[in-house]
């Protein structure tokens, strides 16, 4: 059976950013070890991409505060009769060990990165279209002569400078999809609302489809209303929507 198509919508601006850095994580490591000049340029760019989000000064205290609210959370449950207790233990050290990780990052995240001419040079020139061609970058150019596996291995140093954000992200994100039970729902004509409660904390809305399915999710939701369209693509004109009942898995995920 194939996998589900998962379509996702934030419901806050953090969890919007920790997703927009896992796509990017990702993408990175998809072309990190590629051997080819445009596998090299590719995990560049998506440097490049990353730092910019990471250059937020706000981001790292956000990430401490997210990880000390999950860590007092689960240790409250520790006494809680049912729950596995050394599974509990797990995770929460591994949100001790990311927390201490930032707290002893002196600095902004991938400052040091930064700092590094080629990667520095290459941020300036991508706000131009083609801005990192060999005539605008000659030592972008430069740098791509080298043979594959020089450039693998700096890219690997480069890009392990940033699990100091990756884990945290990775972990939290991890926590806030399984924090919630996915549950069956029906769209009457590519249609669905429901009422969200205020007071809950959902922090995620996920939607599950079968991929043989023409149709893809459009998401809208606020504090107090969840609506979902599903539209089919049309070639050269604006998407329909769906005119059949589509069935379909809802996860608010509170945490």
């Amino acid at each position: 059976m194939a996998k589900p198509v998962i379509y996702e919508q934030p419901l806050n601006e953090r969890v919007r950013t920790f997703l927009r850095l896992e796509h990017l994580f990702c993408q990175m490591d998809y072309t990190l070890r590629g051997f080819s000049v445009w596998d090299s340029r590719a995990t560049l760019h998506t440097l490049v991409d990353t730092l910019e989000i990471l250059s937020r000064s706000d981001l790292k205290t956000e990430l401490i505060k997210e990880l000390e609210r999950q860590i007092v959370k689960l240790t409250s449950l520790q006494q809680t009769p049912g729950v596995d207790t050394q599974q509990l233990a797990a995770i929460l050290h591994k949100l001790e060990t990311a927390q201490q990780a930032l707290h002893n990052l002196s600095g902004q995240i991938g400052q040091s990165l930064r700092e590094q001419e080629l990667i520095n040079s290459l941020r300036q020139r991508m706000t131009t279209p083609g801005g990192s061609c060999p005539i605008d970058l000659p030592i972008f150019h430069l740098w791509l002569q080298q043979p594959a596996e020089a450039r693998i291995e700096q890219q690997e140093q480069w890009n392990n400078q940033l699990n100091v954000v990756r884990e945290p992200v990775a972990l939290l994100l991890g926590m806030i999809r399984e924090a919630s039970v996915p549950q069956k729902q029906l769209a009457a004509e590519g249609f669905y609302q429901q009422s969200l409660d205020s007071n809950q904390p959902i922090q995620l809305i996920r939607v599950a489809m079968p991929a043989e399915l023409p149709y893809f999710a459009e998401i809208s939701a606020g504090k107090h209303r969840l609506t979902i369209r599903f539209l089919e693509p049309q070639p050269g004109r604006r998407p329909l929507q769906a005119q059949d009942t589509v069935e379909f898995k809802l996860t608010c995920c509170a945490l």
